[in-house]
């Protein structure tokens, strides 16, 4: 009997196997579908939109009003506090990666149990020209010192602020010149920052529990805010903006600029959180309004949790970073990127705490350099597909690092932008090639804590560091790297519980 043929296989042969699907659609580590990741991503986008859309709620705009009228309070109590000046309000917390303050403690703070969102406010008490002379960089590190002369256009800087001043800037190292204004365009209405500061103790912290009340002042809050990363809650800021102790000094030919003092970020920090505490202490309540139910002082920074009146109620988190603007460039710094030149306006960069991250201590009078500003050029310009996948990607790593000193958020951010430097551009604005770059990112991220060492992106030649915790969450990374399907349904649900509200477990009840 002549036997069927099936092609040219006999009959009895079994069929031959359908096309193989694309090797980009399995993980090869975990086994998960790449299609159902992406859904999962894309999903958890929506959850999280109710902070991130450009219309927010009454909540979110009361709880910016409630902090900036905090900071006119603190004005009225100390004038060394600014009246005026530019904020920059940056969406996420320092936990989540907005700020590159290396190894650091944080607190036991965690998105979910503790709060339902959190924002980074830059809150400038310092203005400087980086042409002057009391700006010194280190070309060893990402450090700068502040030295204050004796006085400036008359006034006696240093007897303002004589209980935040340092010793003189360590001798023995080499120095570049603060700023080339060639590097980056000028902004003739450059923001005006003011100081952060850092911690001598790294694990000592402050902290303020209020019982309910809320803030109540006469007048409305004076400061403008530039907020880049909240468009939503931007205001146009005005041409009068006063300078914030604006340093411009000439050389004083009486005393060797060796010889000057320096400020203090620990200092500052205590007297910025004094101040807060203090002003707090005197609120009474205010029906309809935020409650400040938490203050505390964290590596410099300090953190404030407010308890919106909803419904539905929310807790939200403000790290709260005095800092110093600088106008300018740093000289050997980049200006550019995958996507051109960055905006004018981030012409200026800022001086934060830091040290926790280096291997050699510049010690508690050094300030460490922040280019948030163009983080947020940069954040503008990235494909939302990546944006999405790194939002995943954050969202899965913040229960490893949570209480911990691991600088893994930030670092998570910087693989962003390097990421954008190595991939075609028409990949990652894929939409399907989300779930992808989330992998990607994490397994980037496991190796760079295998290393200890992220190159940074702005200054060349400079190393992030991951800290002391990095072997530890490198394990954590590799369990979760094993199903992040799982993972990811997991933050879908804590989103879904965040955007109802009101799930805030020991806080302000001493749990701090």
């Amino acid at each position: 009997m002549a036997s069927a043929v099936w092609g040219n296989a006999p009959w009895w042969s079994p069929p031959p196997p359908a096309p193989a699907r694309p090797l980009t659609d399995i993980d090869f580590c975990s086994g998960a579908q790449l299609q159902e990741l992406t859904q999962l991503i894309q999903e958890l986008g929506v959850q999280e939109s109710w902070n991130d859309g450009p219309k927010p709620g009454p909540d979110l705009l009361q709880a910016k009003d409630f902090v900036f009228s905090l900071l006119s309070l603190i004005h009225r109590r100390d004038p060394r506090f600014p009246p005026q000046t530019e904020l920059l309000l940056l969406r996420g917390g320092i936990r989540e990666g907005s700020l590159d303050l290396g190894p650091a403690p944080l607190g036991p703070y965690t998105r979910g149990p503790h709060y339902d969102a959190g924002f980074t406010l830059l809150v400038p008490v310092f203005s400087l020209d980086g042409t002057g002379q009391e700006l010194q960089l280190d070309m060893r590190s990402c450090y700068a010192w502040l030295c204050l002369p004796e006085q400036v256009r008359g006034t006696s800087v240093r007897e303002a602020w004589q209980d935040c001043l340092g010793p003189p800037v360590p001798g023995g190292r080499d120095w570049i010149h603060p700023t080339d204004s060639r590097e980056g365009p000028r902004d003739p209405q450059s923001s005006v920052d003011q100081p952060h500061s850092d911690i001598i103790e790294p694990e000592a912290h402050e902290s303020l529990e209020k019982s309910p009340s809320n803030v109540s002042v006469p007048e409305s809050p004076q400061q403008n805010l530039t907020d880049i990363g909240f468009p939503s809650l931007s205001e146009e800021t005005n041409d009068d903006v006063t300078k914030a102790a604006d340093v411009s000094p000439g050389p004083q030919p009486s005393e060797a600029r060796e010889a000057w003092p320096t400020l203090c970020p620990a200092q500052v920090a205590a007297w910025f959180f004094a101040s807060l505490a203090a002003v707090a202490e005197s609120l009474f309540p205010v029906p309809g309004a935020p409650r400040l139910v938490h203050a505390a002082r964290h590596a410099g920074f300090t953190t404030i949790l407010l308890a919106t009146p909803g419904p539905p109620r929310r807790l939200l988190l403000f790290d709260l970073i005095p800092v110093v603007s600088v106008a300018g460039w740093p000289q050997g710094a980049r200006s550019h990127s995958w996507a051109g030149p960055l905006a004018s306006e981030s012409s200026s960069f800022y001086l934060v705490p830091g040290g926790g991250g280096q291997t050699e201590r510049p010690g508690a009078s050094g300030w460490q350099l922040c280019f948030a500003r163009q983080e947020l050029a940069l954040k503008a310009r990235i494909p939302t597909p990546l944006l999405q996948a790194h939002a995943a990607a954050q969202a899965l790593l913040r229960p490893l690092v949570a209480g911990t000193r691991a600088a893994a958020p930030y670092l998570l951010r910087t693989l962003l932008y390097w990421a954008c430097e190595r991939l075609p551009a028409l990949y990652l604005a894929r939409p399907e090639n989300a779930g992808a770059c989330c992998l990607g990112l994490l397994d980037e991220l496991g190796r760079v804590l295998e290393a200890r060492t992220l190159p940074h992106y702005f200054l060349s030649g400079q190393k992030l560091r991951a800290g002391d915790g990095a072997s530890s969450l490198l394990g954590a990374l590799a369990l979760l790297r094993g199903d992040p399907a799982r993972a990811l349904r997991a933050a879908v649900e804590e989103a879904k519980a965040a955007r109802k509200g009101g799930g805030l477990a020991g806080v302000g009840a001493g749990s701090h």
